[in-house]
């Protein structure tokens, strides 16, 4: 059983998030990517609520183009099970049908768009309770944070498979909504801009943060390779 470390939760105000923003210079494009379910990170468009065959179809897309970007990373790792089953829940009514009424034109996370209108994203919630890439599906309650005054909800450390599927998922993410402006620097950018009041383990958080590192410093090849014969086979993490 893995211990969970205690975090104190800081909550960020729009107010505060919109100067992080300014602060860091995130261009449109930069933002397009940004679409981590945290709620309120990053605005969505607002939507009619209207499920139309435009956007249906263009919300299906995404989906599985994003899908087959996650199955050929998980894949090139010898993660074949998780590769072909990733993000299922995505087809359930409850994400399929506000992934149709809240699409963003495959720019950003329609649960974006539906917590413009709700203050909540559904779809989101449903999702990160079924799918154990999402680091907010591992917190639990502790016992010890409650005798410290904390947040009694606290991270626990995610098994490695499905850190590995996280960074798969993180991936295509990037390449799905960003396209030609991909680099292999924008998933750690991305993570980095994003870090700070995160529910994630810290081991989690430097395992994750040291395997990007290696994706933008040197390239697929060397992150790939990294991931399956020395991470997913039980080598030591800096």
């Amino acid at each position: 059983m893995q211990e969970a470390a205690i975090i104190d939760a800081k909550v960020v105000t729009p107010g505060i998030r919109d100067a992080v923003i300014r602060e860091a210079g995130v261009t449109k494009d930069a933002k397009a990517v940004f679409h981590t379910e945290t709620p309120g990170r990053f605005d969505g468009t607002p939507s009619d609520g209207r499920i139309t065959l435009k956007k249906a179809t263009g919300h299906l897309m995404t989906v599985l183009m994003h899908k087959k970007l996650v199955a050929e990373g998980c894949f090139r790792v010898g993660l074949y099970r998780q590769g072909l089953l990733h993000d299922l829940s995505k087809f359930h009514p409850v994400e399929l049908l506000n992934g149709f009424r809240y699409y963003q034109g495959g720019k950003q996370s329609p649960n974006n768009g539906e917590r413009v209108e709700k203050g909540y994203s559904e779809a989101w919630m449903h999702h990160k309770g079924r799918n154990r890439h999402h680091f907010e599906y591992w917190t639990d309650y502790n016992t010890e944070a409650v005798k410290k005054g904390l947040n009694p909800v606290q991270p626990v450390q995610m098994p490695r498979k499905y850190v590995a599927e996280m960074l798969m998922d993180r991936i295509a993410a990037s390449k799905n909504y960003m396209k030609k402006n991909y680099t292999d620097a924008a998933p750690l950018d991305y993570y980095e801009r994003g870090k700070a009041g995160k529910m994630i383990h810290p081991e989690t958080a430097k395992e994750m943060e040291q395997m990007l590192r290696i994706l933008k410093e040197k390239g697929e090849e060397e992150f790939y390779r990294f991931v399956k014969d020395h991470y997913l086979s039980g080598g030591a993490m800096e």
